[in-house]
């Protein structure tokens, strides 16, 4: 696992922006379960600060939250299931460790999905649900969000090297229903659904959406090194530029639905 903590300074952001997008299609994603999840042991891996496990928990199951980043699985730790600092790629759990697993927006972030997959594959019981999701390939509700990269950028942002690789080389993997299908094939999984669809997680606010796009984790650091006052500046020329454009959010995404092989115990 790669020692860097890319998100050391995202938890904040992410909890209270971010979560505008990824909150709302966390719920979205445990809705989709093939089975009632209530009482049972599900893996939430890129948990991040528990988007996903505040669904399940909702649901009636046992969330168990696997991150690469420590600070992440900090935020509001208290109040949140068991965790761990875990890679997807080679998961700190043994061979049919949970019931079900739920990868909200994690696969995106790995070089090889296919493995990421059967790994997910190898800490699920027979039977047990594995659902992800992804954004997918289409690029055209990007415009407006765009809007808010252009003022950051003019704002003197220059984006990590590694954000390069997650959205050239990472992301575009599973962006489409047959890339998710022959992955989650390849990897062993019984796949019962795969669907490409525009999300609608309530975001119809300009000021909402800036929120989204300035939680995010690549600019993090950055943002936490303007004042209070240079903070606020950069918000409202954000909201400034998309405002005339603003229309509601509908984020394109790519679902997976799938089983592992075998008979539920």
């Amino acid at each position: 696992m790669d020692d860097e903590d890319r998100y050391a300074d995202a938890a904040r952001g992410w909890a209270t922006g971010a979560a505008r997008v990824y909150g709302p299609l966390a719920t979205q994603l445990v809705a989709a379960a093939p089975h009632a999840l209530a009482d049972r042991w599900v893996l939430d891996v890129g948990a991040g600060t528990g988007l996903a496990s505040s669904a399940l928990r909702a649901a009636g199951a046992r969330p168990v939250a696997v991150d690469r980043s420590p600070a992440m699985l900090a935020w509001d730790a208290a109040a949140r299931p068991p965790g761990v600092a875990g890679a997807l790629e080679a998961l700190p759990l043994r061979d049919g460790a949970v019931d079900d697993a739920v990868a909200a927006f994690v696969l995106n972030h790995v070089d090889d999905p296919t493995a990421a997959l059967a790994e997910l594959a190898r800490v699920v019981r027979p039977g047990g649900a594995v659902l992800a999701t992804v954004a997918a390939a289409t690029s055209g509700h990007r415009a407006v969000r765009d809007r808010i990269d252009v003022v950051v950028a003019d704002a003197g942002f220059s984006p990590p090297g590694w954000y390069a690789h997650l959205t050239t080389v990472q992301s575009p993997q599973l962006g489409e229903v047959s890339a998710m299908t022959a992955a989650a094939r390849a990897a062993g999984l019984d796949v019962l659904d795969v669907t490409e669809h525009a999300a609608d997680v309530g975001v119809e606010r300009a000021e909402d959406l800036v929120d989204y796009r300035l939680g995010q984790a690549h600019v993090a650091s950055w943002l936490a090194g303007l004042g209070a006052d240079e903070q606020a500046a950069l918000r409202r020329a954000a909201v400034d530029a998309v405002t005339p454009v603003m229309e509601p959010y509908r984020p394109p995404v790519v679902t997976l639905v799938a089983r592992t092989p075998g008979k539920a115990a």
